[in-house]
């Protein structure tokens, strides 16, 4: 990772294509950067122009009088190759590059200016912003190097009036969207320092400036707009930091595809619709979801004013008993608990309430209790309560006096309170009102479900957080062993029938059924009378991997003569649903147990490799399609969350008198799973076990079925 201290924070600056004309981009950026009073020394490159500004200007990069830290180019997509050349041979130490015509563009010659700008970047070794940028703001310069209407004024403050906030760092890959979040976010006091616009990103990713922020301590909170993860390991990496920093992100993950997964021959792969395998990775980096610009800024106000609650119980004050009715609704809409307050807080509440307000929770004092008592005396009862995580005010804040002076009895309150504190309005708000209670520490609402949206996810971070401390790391594998079977599924690839396949995975302490895989009906009924008991017979086929599909299964089978009729039925079947197959024999397999059929396996995601999924499972695995995913490798505890985010979960528990399902066989078996996922990630596709029958608890589980497909090789790849 290169020091990024040239290109965010720099000294000095030269200004490529800098002009005077307010009415361009060059003319508004150049303006921008000088209005705004940077403090660094700044230089004008203009073939045409003496002066810009006030700033005196040199013909050539060539003539600087000095190596400066930052080239912001602004001269034609054309001219950039050879512009950013004379910056390396300078000894510029970073560039930003505001030029469009690259990559974004369609065209061969677009793409081959882009990768020219890699190239000289990679040579150089320049840390390189854009193409296609709208450009950087550091405030703490203060650096304002971009052309958005939202600098337009250099009057405005770049720093919040209380600066209660925590402070709040954006990288997007769209430049409009990056100054949009300040511009939106002002009104609420929320305090934005380093504001990037990655552009293409031909050099620098969005969260590299992340990762460099984080060892900066350049922000507390980190807004990402993303189109495309070029390196999603690097990614992933850059957000383990975060968390173990403390330092939430929230990101909108855009343009998702099911393009990449049309093609997957197995279960898990049809499985993997778009979106899925996205949030899979957010939540297992503790990285929130962002839906639109009002959510994102939602949800960093909750974390800039709120320390994390210890649980999902929230406690609402109002003297408004219609909005703690409705708001009561939305907050268990959002999987929110409104806990009965104790007897003790409700007598002490009571003391200094009306007969007829309530106690309980919600805490409705009604409008006349509440002008008089006010919610400060309130919020200091039940704050000591054992059962409340959370605490939310629901006022009217159309009155900017009075707000002023709640916020002012509260304000003390909040720095000794260990619950998060917010407020949600039933009316419109101004921006003095909201100011107000930002200096106290409380950020407000002026909607019910973002209201609700913003508690949730303080309340899913605060459990990522507990759940990511619990984690164990999978034990490493043998070298060995791991090697045998990378050559195994190298040489057997790339469709590994049922038998090959568990055979592979059994190393893995992947258990399977008693079977036998013969080539004869004589053998077959060999095969059942060792085994015992009534079977199962499959045709084995790497031209089938949906033995059911083709019927060419048989289940339940016991005697000689329907032996020898249920081989010859399904060998038929499968040579008439797919003429050409090969046909390696088939498998006489002892009938599973009763129990509760699930899912597993893996799909490559284009963007993030390996994932593994559980689900439902049987022949409804596709029509029910309740399944979660998780990136590999998971230890058994991550396994058990993972099992629980499916909506049929509770399949698993007594149902009807019978016993619970063996979840941490489970559990054990999708550790194991993802472990072999992410040992062979660079050679495997996708993976089936389906199904898997769960038995009672105690009695472990059957893996009935396994396929595995390997990748095709580069040279053979379409």
């Amino acid at each position: 990772m290169p020091d990024l201290r040239p290109l965010l924070s720099p000294d000095s600056i030269a200004i490529i294509g800098a002009s005077a004309d307010a009415k361009s981009l060059r003319g508004r950026l150049t303006r921008a950067l000088i209005e705004h009073g940077y403090k660094g020394r700044v230089f004008a490159v203009s073939r045409r122009e003496r002066e810009v500004l006030g700033v005196k200007a040199c013909a050539s990069i060539a003539a600087l009088p000095q190596a400066v830290d930052l080239a912001i180019l602004l001269v034609p997509a054309a001219h950039v190759r050879e512009t950013l050349e004379e910056c390396g041979q300078k000894g510029v130490r970073a560039a930003l590059v505001i030029s469009s015509g690259f990559a974004e563009e369609k065209g061969e010659a677009a793409e081959r200016r882009e990768k020219e700008l890699q190239e000289i970047a990679r040579r150089y070794d320049l840390p390189l912003c854009g193409p296609n940028s709208e450009g950087i703001v550091n405030p703490f310069l203060p650096l304002v190097a971009t052309f958005s209407p939202v600098f337009r004024d250099p009057s405005a403050p770049l720093f919040p009036r209380s600066g209660n906030s925590r402070r709040i760092a954006v990288s997007c890959q769209s430049g409009a969207l990056t100054f949009a979040f300040l511009s939106r976010g002002r009104a609420r006091d929320l305090w934005f320092t380093y504001q990037v616009s990655a552009g293409n990103q031909a050099v620098l990713e969005a969260h590299d400036y992340v990762d460099w922020l984080i060892d900066e301590d350049g922000a507390d909170i980190f807004l990402l707009y993303l189109e495309e993860i070029r390196n999603a390991e690097r990614f992933r990496a850059v957000a383990r930091k975060a968390a173990e920093k403390g330092k939430p992100l929230i990101a909108a993950l855009v343009g998702r595809s099911d393009a990449a997964r049309r093609a997957a021959r197995s279960h898990t792969g049809a499985l993997a619709r778009a979106g899925a395998v996205e949030d899979a990775v957010l939540r297992h980096s503790g990285i929130l979801r962002g839906e639109d610009l009002d959510q994102m800024l939602d949800i960093a106000a909750a974390f800039a004013f709120c320390p994390l609650p210890r649980g999902n119980r929230v406690a609402v004050i109002t003297g408004s008993g219609g909005s703690a009715v409705w708001m009561a609704d939305v907050l268990s809409a959002h999987g929110l608990e409104l806990p009965v307050l104790e007897e003790e807080i409700q007598r002490r509440l009571r003391d200094l309430l009306p007969s007829y307000a309530s106690a309980q929770n919600p805490v409705d004092g009604t409008a006349q209790a509440m002008h008089e008592v006010g919610y400060a005396r309130l919020v200091e009862i039940v704050r000591e309560s054992e059962r409340i995580d959370t605490i939310l005010l629901i006022t009217s804040l159309a009155d900017e006096e009075t707000a002023s002076e709640r916020a002012a009895e509260l304000a003390g309150i909040t720095r000794n309170t260990r619950q998060p504190i917010l407020l949600s309005t039933y009316t419109t708000a101004s921006e003095k009102a909201m100011g107000a209670f930002a200096a106290a520490g409380i950020p407000c609402y002026t909607s019910m479900p973002s209201c609700a949206r913003a508690i949730r996810a303080l309340v899913d971070y605060a459990s990522f957080e507990e759940e990511r401390r619990r984690r164990v790391a999978p034990a490493p594998t043998d070298p060995q062993l791991r090697a045998e079977i990378a050559s195994a599924l190298l040489r057997e690839g790339p469709v590994l029938t049922e038998p090959q396949a568990k055979a592979l995975l059994s190393r893995y302490g992947v258990p399977s059924l008693p079977e036998r895989l013969v080539r004869d009906e004589d053998a077959a009924v060999a095969a059942a009378r060792e085994i015992g008991g009534p079977v199962a017979l499959k045709v084995i086929s790497p031209d089938i991997p949906h033995k059911t599909e083709a019927q060419a299964v048989a289940l339940g089978v016991a005697g000689e003569e329907a032996l020898r009729a249920a081989y010859r039925e399904i060998v038929a079947c499968a040579k008439a649903a797919v003429p050409a197959a090969r046909i390696d024999g088939v498998l006489v397999q002892k009938m599973a147990a009763k129990g509760r059929e699930m899912i597993l396996g893996v799909v490559r995601d284009p963007g993030f490799g390996p994932m593994l999924m559980v689900g439902l499972g049987g022949i409804h695995a596709e029509a029910l399609r309740d399944v979660a995913f998780a990136p590999v490798p998971i230890g058994e505890s991550e396994a058990e969350g993972l099992i629980e985010r499916l909506k049929g979960a509770a399949v698993l528990g007594p149902i009807r008198g019978a016993p619970p399902a063996d979840r941490r066989a489970l559990a054990r078996l999708i550790a194991a799973l993802s472990r072999f996922a992410a040992d062979h990630a660079e050679i495997l596709a996708e993976i089936d076990l389906n199904p898997v029958v769960v038995h009672a608890e105690g009695e472990g589980l059957s893996v009935v079925d396994a396929l595995i497909i390997t990748k095709k090789p580069v040279e053979d790849a379409p």
